[in-house]
């Protein structure tokens, strides 16, 4: 797969770099590192993120290459400027949000770079996917760094480290693999400083997060004999928090704590009336074949989808989806 997306970098001069709306820590690392690719080998990268980049991966974007998407200004004939187009950390065209109807009207090839269980990718020329790699991240060191040589660029090491920890949770999770770990090594004897890549990406807290965090632990509830632990935000909770949705960050996981819980869940009600959904299962359920009955998709033990509200109806979906998969894969354990 990495011989075939070298192939795909190999002809365009300009190479536009995007990940889903509201980044995360893999989709930035891997564009970031990815783009230090890529200007070794003499390309034109640029990337643009939608809504903007998040205050806690500001610090990988040292040369300033991140632009925040404004259609209306800086953005107006962002479909006419790639010669290729690669969309990272995701493989459905429409989480890239407002940038979406940008992609669809550009003339440039179209790619997806992704570690993601899905069905077989629509609306790209060429797919890139491997869903055993633990995070984008790491499909970009595979493929940059055999190339390069090491040591890499401080902070394209930084960069691809910060995908890693992103996307394990520093390790905590079950796809920190043992590759995943040798990789860390390499990368941290080739100078990243661990603590530091933890404290700048999971300590960067504001008093309105753990405003909203209190106000949704506090009416968690349990269903399912403990197992499924779900909360719900609305709008008037993150306006009477003063947050934003970066606040949501990393709120899912709260519930598993709790040693009685299997699935945890979070239900967001976004400014455009859709339902996020979130779940993360501690190691027996898998939450993908959930959201993929939502139309949504990520990994057996972490995955997301949207759902038409009103959050009332989609609250009722869920709770009865997640219940039937824990009572299918409870009665295998």
């Amino acid at each position: 797969m990495l011989e075939r997306l070298q192939l795909f970098l190999d002809q365009p001069s300009r190479i536009l770099l995007t990940t889903h709306e509201n980044p995360d820590g893999d989709g930035i690392g891997a564009c970031l590192a990815l783009a230090h690719y890529l200007k070794f080998l003499g390309k034109v990268p640029r990337i643009v993120v939608s809504p903007s980049l998040p205050d806690n991966l500001r610090w990988l974007d040292v040369e300033g290459w991140i632009e925040a998407f404004d259609m209306e200004g800086a953005h107006v004939d962002l479909a006419q400027w790639p010669e290729a187009w690669l969309l990272i950390d995701a493989s459905e065209p429409h989480r890239l949000g407002p940038m979406h109807p940008v992609f669809e009207s550009t003339q440039a090839p179209r790619a997806c770079l992704d570690h993601h269980l899905k069905d077989a990718p629509q609306g790209f020329e060429e797919e890139f996917t491997d869903p055993t790699a633990t995070a984008s991240g790491e499909l970009v060191y595979d493929l940059a760094a055999p190339r390069m040589g090491l040591p890499l660029p401080m902070p394209m090491a930084e960069a691809v480290y910060a995908s890693l920890i992103a996307d394990t949770g520093n390790f905590r999770f079950s796809n920190s693999t043992g590759k995943v770990h040798r990789m860390a090594a390499s990368l941290i004897e080739q100078g990243v400083q661990p603590a530091r890549s933890y404290q700048r990406l999971f300590l960067q807290d504001t008093p309105s997060k753990l405003k909203l965090w209190g106000r949704a632990l506090e009416r968690m509830y349990l269903l399912g004999n403990g197992a499924f632990g779900l909360m719900v935000i609305r709008q008037e909770d993150m306006a009477a928090c003063g947050a934003t949705q970066d606040d949501l960050d990393e709120l899912v996981q709260q519930p598993t704590r709790l040693a009685s819980v299997e699935v945890a869940g979070l239900l967001y009600e976004a400014w455009d009336g859709r339902i996020k959904l979130s779940l993360r299962s501690k190691e027996a359920v898998d939450v993908n074949a959930v959201c993929r009955l939502f139309g949504g998709g990520g990994h057996r033990l972490a995955s997301g989808a949207k759902l038409d509200g009103p959050l009332e109806a989609a609250q009722a979906r869920v709770e009865a989806a997640v219940l039937a998969q824990l009572e299918r894969d409870l009665s295998r354990v």
